[in-house]
């Protein structure tokens, strides 16, 4: 009767030890907010994130996406705008992806760059002048994980560049 009970209290203390040494399950995916941020550098706009609660290992497909708006305008060698003016404005959602594995604790962190379209691209200029992209800006940005599903939006308008005239 005793070896039964010393065996029944092995047992309880092998399962306890098995379960206390499994590795920690991660829980509530989620980007955090003060550790994500978003930035212009030039005309590209460069959003830092850092996000918890995943599990150790995991590979995760970020996306940050956004409205852009931009101005393009013809720009003579003198760098300006000549007598007959051609420019175009451009309001489109723009996004980019990327893959990042989480570390051992569960976590990943950072960066992504949006650009708007190259000037070229976007406004054919006559001969003598040069297609310029004279004004960007940012709003409705966001972050998402594709796999995990967190997401956050990030507040602001992220302007620059001022048209020529």
């Amino acid at each position: 009767m005793m070896s039964k009970r010393i065996l029944a209290l092995f047992a309880a203390l092998f399962t306890a030890l098995l379960v206390l040494a499994s590795p920690a399950q991660a829980g509530n995916p989620h980007f955090i907010k003060n550790a994500t941020s978003a930035s212009l550098s030039g005309t590209s706009l460069v959003v830092k994130f850092k996000e918890a609660g995943l599990p150790s290992g995991a590979t995760e497909t970020v996306t940050v996406s956004a409205t852009l708006s931009a101005t393009y305008q013809c720009v003579n060698n003198g760098g300006k705008n000549p007598n007959d003016p051609k420019k175009t404005t451009i309001n489109t959602a723009v996004s980019t992806s990327g893959e990042f594995k989480a570390d051992k604790n569960g976590n990943i962190t950072g960066s992504l760059t949006l650009s708007a379209p190259a000037a070229a691209t976007v406004l054919d200029c006559p001969s003598g002048q040069r297609a310029t992209l004279t004004v960007v800006s940012y709003t409705a940005i966001s972050i998402t994980d594709e796999d995990s599903g967190a997401t956050l939006a990030i507040p602001g308008t992220f302007s620059s560049g001022t048209p020529i005239n």
